[in-house]
């Protein structure tokens, strides 16, 4: 089995023969930045195993106003109304970090959620995701903005390699749901107490510790739950073998 299909966490997980299965019906794919993987409203035709690089599920109002809900990386999947057995998309995804993928068209995976190892690990991914939404409520209507980024770039270090993100102050307030001056300001918060250091188009991690008690219960509870379900998938664990 490739390193690139094992290095999706949940499809790693799986009993050989089952990966097996999947590997014969799945295609490796590009997953270059703001390639959309879904689209609210609209039924699921594929669903995708990232085995590297970073995808937003994103809320949209009619009028406009976007939020993430959640990030998914090579823990996860995008394609949850499928996992459910149900339509449509409730969400967009959109990638916020190239990487490459495993994509299965949606006939092959509702014929794979008849086999009860991969259905319960799907489902035990949405236990984890849900966990993350509902701290990321929380945090956005208890947290302040500084703290709330903190998180964010939390998640988001989880899911990539190396310390440096590539990221814009844009980019940042649209999955936060506030206005670019705010996340301009929290992230020279975050510098001046010396956990990133910005520069254009970057986040740099410098002390990711510093981050974390920053961030309290908002962050390590639903970080925790997804380690206890589907194992580590943090950045120091990422590299292939």
């Amino acid at each position: 089995m490739s390193d690139e299909f094992t290095s999706n966490l949940l499809l790693g997980g799986l009993p050989y023969d089952m990966q097996s299965e999947l590997r014969a019906v799945m295609v490796l794919v590009e997953l270059p930045v703001r390639l959309s993987l879904e689209c609210s409203g609209q039924p699921a035709t594929h669903a995708y195993f990232p085995a590297g690089g970073v995808a937003s599920l994103i809320a949209r109002e009619r009028s406009g106003l976007n939020i993430e809900a959640a990030l998914v990386g090579r823990e996860g999947m995008v394609g949850l109304s499928l996992v459910l057995g149900a339509e449509p998309n409730l969400s967009d995804a959109v990638m916020q970090s190239a990487g490459i993928g495993w994509r299965i068209g949606a006939a092959d995976f509702r014929a794979a959620m008849e086999k009860a190892v991969f259905r319960r690990r799907m489902l035990l991914f949405v236990h984890a995701l849900m966990s993350q939404s509902f701290a990321t409520s929380l945090a956005a209507s208890r947290a302040k903005l500084m703290v709330r980024l903190a998180r964010w770039l939390l998640l988001y270090h989880d899911r990539v390699r190396g310390e440096d993100l590539e990221l814009t102050h844009g980019t940042m307030a649209l999955m936060l749901g506030v206005r670019r001056a705010g996340v301009t300001v929290a992230i020279h918060e975050l510098e001046g107490e010396g956990f990133v250091q910005a520069k254009r188009g970057r986040i740099t991690i410098l002390n990711r510790t510093g981050l974390e008690t920053l961030a309290r219960e908002f962050y390590g509870q639903t970080d925790k739950c997804c380690e206890r379900l589907l194992g580590p998938f943090h950045s120091d664990a990422m590299e292939f073998e």
